[in-house]
């Protein structure tokens, strides 16, 4: 199986990261259903705030177990505890069936499991056992590559310790940035920190930025359409999606008993336009 790992990331808070990698991955789980035979779509939550279980509507269920990406990483060898914290989204039962969408979710254990992991890698012990918080992704998630064909990664605005482990683990990038000067500075710096630990390693950090994503577009859209241009400019014209527009429907989904935005508004232009990227991902 060919699986493509997709990082959904971003250095500015309050651009849609969430969001994105939710409906990319309800989006994609709904084209294998019609054209892979039911292939397998994973949300692997990064962010201690663990928001991908509310997007989805399992907060409760996440909160039950205990579950964490964090368990995962600090025994990378462990299969079973993988599979363990896993969790399918499908609530078929409530009129809302995602049979081939799972979630590996996150808690604020994970902020912990970090600073662990920093102090793992100072040990001799460590070392000598060829530890590498690095790889500490790909190491703990390499089973997977032979159940999904998406994995999409919701990364926090400050990955800092998993930040190589992401770009190491990840094919591709994809930035979602809100149309204001301020936002589109920080995608910048996104992009500079990508490129430069692809100049300290190619090979190590083989993910590229595939995708860029110009969200919650304002009905009054001069200053924001000018932001779109400068974003065309920077990342190219062709790597640059249609923008998303601002909508309510966005927020309100999630709130509506945790639903996804296509299953909530399918009609509506956020959704829309997501559905165009969603294809546009789906065929690569």
């Amino acid at each position: 199986m060919n699986t493509r790992v997709i990082a959904v990331a971003d250095n500015k808070g309050g651009v849609g990261k969430t969001t994105t990698a939710a409906v990319l991955a309800d989006g994609l789980a709904r084209m294998c259903r019609k054209y892979k035979n039911g292939a397998n779509v994973l949300v692997v939550d990064l962010d201690p705030q663990g928001n991908q279980a509310d997007m989805f509507g399992v907060r409760a269920d996440v909160q039950a177990e205990e579950l964490c990406v964090g368990n995962v990483l600090l025994e990378p060898e462990n299969v079973g505890l993988l599979q363990d914290n896993i969790i399918s989204v499908d609530r078929a039962e409530e009129g809302l069936p995602r049979p081939n969408l799972y979630l590996l979710p996150a808690s604020r254990n994970l902020e912990d499991v970090t600073q662990d992991l920093v102090i793992m890698t100072t040990m001799r012990t460590a070392r000598r056992s060829g530890f590498d918080l690095d790889t500490i992704l790909a190491d703990a998630l390499a089973p997977l590559l032979d159940h999904f064909d998406f994995i999409i990664i919701d990364c926090p605005p400050k990955l800092d310790t998993l930040k190589r482990a992401v770009y190491n683990f990840a094919d591709e990038v994809i930035v979602p940035v809100k149309t204001d000067h301020v936002s589109l500075v920080g995608a910048r710096q996104h992009t500079d920190d990508l490129y430069n630990l692809q100049q300290e390693n190619p090979r190590k950090f083989k993910a590229r930025v595939s995708l860029v994503i110009p969200t919650m577009l304002p009905a009054r859209q001069v200053l924001a359409m000018q932001v779109v241009e400068r974003m065309k400019s920077f990342y190219g014209r062709d790597l640059v999606s249609e923008p998303v527009p601002e909508s309510v429907y966005v927020k309100e989904a999630p709130a509506a008993g945790g639903k996804t935005l296509f299953e909530y508004a399918p009609a509506s232009a956020p959704a829309r336009v997501y559905a165009s990227i969603v294809e546009r991902v789906f065929n690569g």
